[in-house]
């Protein structure tokens, strides 16, 4: 045991000196050294390890899944990419080792050590997370202080490229590697031959939207000029209204994360405590521990994990701002190709409801409302796979419990009826060992039709010939016969298999309906900021409906997809598209902002469409101001109630519940005994 401790915290120190020795590689200066000139030191290893990796198929995807996270955040510097990505893998994989070492030293249970494998590495992602969150949030708070000097570096030099060059110096001389990075960049789209091209490829890869809104505003500046209005320049009011949308989103952020921090990990606690509550629990009290080991004690204590592992999941999903974009290399998702098959295909189009059915209409409402990017059909696949997967996990689980069952009538030494003490001495767990031994010789010699002469010889063979003692034995064989009988697959476990199917089936429609009430809060938002980007844009000059869409597109996160396939469709009919665009979205407060799209398509034009966006400017600001509360507020309350449901789960299913059953068995059996005198 002192061996797996030293080694545990060898992991660990080893971990975090790496992890402090890369942070302090990283605060440097980042230039565009060749990978040759990798340096030495931390940095030398860290691109070793990652060429090292890169060489087998299972880490090489997730160094890939992990790069692409990050590479948006180094600027196009290959080695930086590398030396990040690889940081962020050793750290990820020290910890998960050190904390299954941990663990093993706690519980010294396989099965429990399996499940913790696989909690750790969905851990695994969270630490991406956490890492990209970070370098996400540093970059915008360094992006208000960009946006702050090209303000005043615009109204000194009136021209856009000087006032970029100008940030960018300070910039550098301030330390803000990253935004340094992005400015110097937008520098170049600025002052290169082919603009458009270049703005389309910084697209792809900026780190945020507000990067691409500032970068396309600076381009459309310097190409037609700064529009002026009240006697103040759009383009600074343009900025004005970008920083306030970024210091709304660091707002959001930074409450979130204090409301709802270390929930993933109480989340996750059940997981860790159910072999220790277990263990205390059945050493203080013996029939605790029958409860535990039987069928009802194991499904409880699944029924704890699962409530843990779904809270978890959960709160993934309230805590993200972000949308992770999906790697999966060009192929299409598992669904997809399951839907190909033949015979699928010809299953999932016979479910799939009719055209023009109110069944269908409310499942594709659901499905856009929920921004899943899934049709119909792919829905119905996925129901059919969670509901095979739950049907035979049912399957595995009721065998399983069977299997348990026996073993333990044969091997396990039973707590005597009646017995009311806490634990059972040495001596008395010696006497019942010897009894399970006993019987289980006993049982496997004689088969499974026991016949009372075959069992008195065998128990005369053992050295037990007294008529009362051989009578006491045979009851107890005979009894243990009657229950490894049932130790079978029953007809109502099939039964609750098939619910387990329809639970499965109808699992992934549950999920859309909580992944749509969740994207409300979201979409909410996304509305008012494109109110906000309509205020930066409709008073620029040469503006039209097609280019704020465009804008929006840029911006946008729940409505990326119809706002693109709108943009697609709108040189063919840019009427059709727009009605398109509001069936599509089916959200009643962007629908309005859709409205006024078409009334500026059609005749009025983007500044008199708007005009009435423009006078309720203030009202909208304070409503901004009064939704951001609501969305922290929501997801904190939310998060909280999700993240203590695993706590309380396991409180209740696991300890008050079978303190209560065992407790009413013990009374009953003392009030039978006391009757029994």
């Amino acid at each position: 045991m002192n061996d797996y401790l030293v080694i545990g915290v060898a992991c660990g120190l080893g971990a975090g000196i790496l992890a402090l020795l890369a942070l302090k590689q990283q605060k440097k200066g980042l230039g565009n050294r060749s990978l040759k000139s990798a340096g030495s030191g931390v940095t030398a290893f860290l691109i070793f390890l990652y060429s090292f990796l890169n060489r087998f198929r299972f880490t090489r995807s997730i160094l890939y899944y992990i790069r692409k996270r990050l590479e948006f955040y180094t600027c196009f510097d290959e080695r930086a990419v590398r030396k990040k990505t690889a940081m962020v893998f050793l750290i990820t994989a020290a910890s998960l080792v050190v904390s299954l070492l941990l663990f093993w030293l706690i519980t010294r249970d396989a099965m429990m050590l399996l499940v913790l494998a696989l909690v750790l590495f969905s851990l695994a992602d969270t630490v991406i997370d956490i890492f990209v969150s970070n370098i996400h949030l540093r970059l915008l708070k360094q992006q208000l202080v960009y946006h702050e000097l090209l303000r005043h570096k615009y109204y000194e030099l009136k021209s856009i490229e000087d006032a970029n060059y100008e940030a960018c110096e300070s910039l550098n001389k301030r330390g803000l590697h990253e935004i340094y990075l992005q400015a110097e960049r937008i520098g170049d789209i600025l002052s290169g031959a082919d603009q458009e091209s270049d703005l389309e490829r910084y697209y792809e890869v900026a780190p945020n939207k507000y990067l691409k809104l500032l970068a396309a505003m600076m381009h459309i500046t310097r190409e037609y000029g700064d529009a002026h209005k009240d006697g103040g320049s759009v383009f600074i009011r343009g900025i004005s209204h970008l920083s306030s949308e970024i210091r709304a989103d660091i707002f959001k952020r930074e409450r979130l994360r204090l409301a709802l921090r270390s929930l993933n990990v109480i989340s996750l606690l059940p997981v860790f405590l159910v072999k220790p509550l277990r263990q205390w629990a059945g050493s203080s009290f013996a029939p605790l521990d029958n409860f535990y080991n039987s069928n009802t004690g194991i499904i409880l204590g699944i029924a704890t994990i699962i409530a843990a592992f779904g809270a978890y999941i959960t709160l993934r999903r309230i805590q993200r701002f972000d949308v992770p974009e999906k790697f999966y290399g060009g192929r299409k998702a598992l669904e997809n190709r399951i839907y190909e098959m033949s015979v699928v295909y010809r299953i999932v189009d016979r479910l799939v409801p009719g055209n023009y059915t109110v069944k269908r209409a409310e499942l594709e409402s659901l499905i856009k409302g929920s921004v899943s990017g899934i049709n119909i059909r792919i829905l119905y696949t996925r129901r059919i796979l969670m509901g095979l997967v739950a049907f035979f996990l049912g399957l595995i689980l009721f065998i399983g419990l069977n299997l348990n069952h026996a073993h333990r009538i044969l091997h396990v030494p039973e707590v005597p009826k009646g017995y009311l003490g806490g634990r059972l001495s040495d001596a008395d767990y010696e006497k019942m060992k010897e009894i399970t031994d006993l019987d289980r010789e006993i049982l496997v010699k004689i088969g499974k039709k026991p016949d009372a002469e075959l069992i008195r010889e065998a128990l005369a063979e053992k050295g037990i010939r007294d008529r009362a003692s051989q009578d006491l034995a045979m009851a107890r064989i005979f009894e243990k016969c009657r229950r490894l009988g049932y130790c079978k697959f029953k007809w109502y476990e099939l039964l609750l298999c098939i619910l387990l199917f329809f639970l499965g089936y109808q699992a992934p429609v549950l999920s859309l309906r909580f992944l749509k009430s969740v994207r409300r809060i979201d979409m909410e938002e996304e509305t008012a900021q494109f109110q906000t980007i309509i205020l930066m844009l409709k008073d620029m000059n040469r503006i039209h409906v097609e280019e704020i869409l465009e804008w929006m597109e840029m911006f946008s996160v729940q409505f990326r997809e119809p706002i693109q396939k709108c943009l697609s469709n709108f040189s063919s009919g840019s009427e059709e598209a727009l009605d398109q665009l509001k069936e599509d979205v089916s959200f009643p407060p962007l629908a309005g902002i859709i409205e006024n799209l078409q009334l500026a398509n059609e005749e009025l034009g983007v500044q008199k469409a708007f005009e009435e966006l423009e006078d309720e400017m203030r009202y909208n600001q304070e409503k901004r101001k009064e939704l951001n509360e609501h969305i922290v507020e929501s997801k904190k309350n939310l998060g909280n109630m999700v993240g203590f449901l695993p706590v309380y789960s396991l409180i209740t299913l696991y300890l008050i519940i079978p303190m209560m059953v065992t407790g009413l068995q013990s009374m009953s059996t003392f009030y039978e005994q006391i009757s029994g005198f």
